[in-house]
């Protein structure tokens, strides 16, 4: 009933709309909701969980252009640059993809350590891009310990499930088989 693409077209759009929830999500639940420990932020960061997982995917340009592009669109709901975003987002991915080529095996304790890494790779760029390229002033030290810590681990700890959901729709075979970006 349905040709192979259009099954390629309908699962781009899958993708798509996971990443968009996956983007969203974070935000309205600390925008709406007071989603602190304290002063700890300890809500997890959906998106990069995805962009571990699709970097153990892609290969190196079309995942640098999705993952470009996909923080690019979570910059953009944020007060920030958008590029600022996309740029952390690109490095991010860069030393995902790395680390996946570097490890033979795949479990659900790779995908905390990797996902914990790179989570803590993304908001140090995103840190050291604001506070020394855009000099705006605040307590590193309270960012990087109440901040970054808390939502690196709780990235990492809901890193299986995001695993789970996108290999449950078979995102891991598809992507593996296409390029997501073809010139």
């Amino acid at each position: 009933m349905f040709s192979s693409k259009n099954n390629s077209v309908y699962k781009y759009f899958y993708i798509a709309c996971l990443f968009l929830l996956l983007i969203i999500l974070p935000l309205i639940f600390s925008n709406n909701f007071n989603f602190n420990s304290g002063s700890f932020y300890v809500f997890p960061n959906f998106a990069l969980a995805g962009l571990v997982f699709i970097s153990a995917y892609l290969d190196v340009y079309s995942g640098w252009i999705a993952a470009y592009i996909i923080f690019y669109i979570y910059g953009s709901m944020t007060p920030l640059n958008p590029a600022v975003f996309g740029f952390s987002g690109t490095l991010s991915y860069a030393a995902s993809y790395v680390i996946w080529r570097r490890i033979p095996f795949e479990n659900a304790i790779t995908e905390i350590l990797i996902t914990f890494a790179v989570s803590y790779i993304f908001y140090l760029i995103l840190f050291l891009t604001v506070f020394y390229g855009l000099k705006i002033d605040f307590i590193y030290w309270n960012f990087l310990f109440s901040y970054v810590l808390p939502v690196s681990i709780t990235t990492a700890l809901v890193s299986p499930a995001v695993f789970y959901v996108f290999k449950k729709a078979g995102l891991g075979n598809f992507l593996n088989k296409r390029k997501l970006i073809q010139i």
